[in-house]
């Protein structure tokens, strides 16, 4: 999501300095190239090779250091390039000097330089961030266009319980995102993913399930929420952990995920079904206490098909409804087969090889019954290509 861009992040003097540590590889993670700079100060906290290591490039802290030189003037050469500056911490100090003007040190002589947007995510004593010259501080930077990500009310280093406290890093990178990454072309739009493999119950400690990690549907609602979306996201599986900003619905039987689909239906503008929804059920009986015979016997019946019932549901709404084909053979063939009988607009058709897996090989086919193939890829740009799909629907 921040490919090809460059991102300066800025390091002050707080204690607050190890939760860059996690913003930085998060940026990378995404794609960026990152800098650090770093304050004086900030280099008795934190040490600098710990961001070299995160960012893979040299950490900046002498605009004159030996290892710089053949970058011909950094603050402007790195400044030029970059896309956004982060300044995460931003102390009250920091946020005094960028206010005034002040070029003393390599972070605001590059901020100085830098016509790049700027956010600054503040750590401070909440009586400090109270401070009318921080205040007035504060609302200058923002007339002149800085963005500020938080700071929260929380449990501060000094031990009261109040405002102060840095935002985390994915909220900080989530603004990243917003300011300069994807585009938000599902603001406003609601979109129900549902991920994981449902779990039928034989006793208490048995069930019948499939190898579906909820990778892929968890890197759609994720994407969705980055792209603007507000995003429910239905799992049948707990063992990713939740998407930032996403209103995760836990549930575990085929029967449960119904209903749970069922109250989220009418309010979503698409619902895309990545679950790997179980076929069959056991038929016994619900046991209160572990079958203890040796041989068993289980008669299964079928539960009942969501996708069925919901595009049953659909009518002539506009609401887009994407459902998934895993098969083992006959893949295409298949797949087509089920889009039209559960009036899909897209289906998505992938083999068994993506079960645990990060990353999906897989072919789309819309209603036309037009089939695009897609490489091997990480489910995170798969994720991308199914709501490029699905944003065009929409608009």
């Amino acid at each position: 999501m921040l490919k090809d861009k460059t991102i300066i992040v800025g390091v002050s003097g707080s204690i607050a300095a190890y939760k860059a540590c996690e913003v930085v590889s998060r940026l990378k993670n995404l794609g960026a190239e990152v800098w650090v700079v770093m304050t004086d100060e900030a280099t008795k906290l934190i040490a600098p090779l710990t961001f070299r290591a995160l960012s893979g490039n040299p950490v900046i802290t002498d605009l004159f250091a030996e290892e710089l030189t053949k970058l011909p003037m950094p603050h402007v050469f790195l400044t030029k390039k970059a896309s956004l500056m982060v300044i995460t911490p931003g102390t009250a100090n920091i946020i005094g000097k960028i206010a005034g003007g002040i070029a003393d040190d390599p972070l605001t002589t590059m901020i100085l330089a830098s016509t790049a947007k700027k956010l600054i995510a503040p750590a401070m004593n909440c009586e400090m961030w109270r401070n009318p010259i921080i205040v007035e501080n504060v609302e200058k930077l923002k007339g002149l266009k800085f963005e500020f990500s938080g700071p929260e009310k929380g449990k501060l280093a000094c031990g009261d319980e109040d405002i102060g406290r840095m935002s985390e890093p994915e909220e900080i990178v989530e603004k990243v995102v917003e300011l300069i990454g994807i585009r938000q072309d599902l603001k406003g739009k609601r979109i129900l993913v549902t991920a994981g493999g449902t779990k039928e119950a034989i006793d208490p400690v048995r069930y019948i399930s499939n190898r579906s990690s909820g990778k892929m549907g968890y890197a759609i609602a994720q994407a969705a929420r980055e792209r603007g979306a507000s995003v429910t996201l239905i799992s049948a599986n707990g063992h990713c952990p939740a998407p930032h900003n996403v209103k995760r619905v836990k549930v575990e039987s085929a029967q449960e995920m119904l209903e749970a689909v069922l109250r989220h239906y009418s309010e979503a503008d698409a619902v895309v079904m990545a679950a790997a929804v179980g076929d069959y059920t056991p038929k016994l009986k619900t046991q209160n206490s572990k079958l203890k015979t040796k041989e068993l016997t289980i008669q299964f019946g079928q539960t009942e098909d969501i996708l069925k019932i919901i595009g049953k549901q659909k009518g002539r709404s506009q609401k887009v409804l994407i459902g998934f084909a895993l098969e083992t053979e006959n893949m295409i063939a298949n797949a087509k087969k089920k889009l039209v009988e559960k009036k899909l607009d897209l289906i998505v058709a992938n083999d068994d090889s993506t079960f645990n897996s990060d990353s999906i090989k897989f072919s789309t086919i819309d209603r036309k019954g037009e089939v695009k193939d897609y490489p091997q890829q990480a489910k995170a740009q798969a994720a991308q290509v199914i709501l490029d799909n699905i944003a065009c629907m929409l608009r």
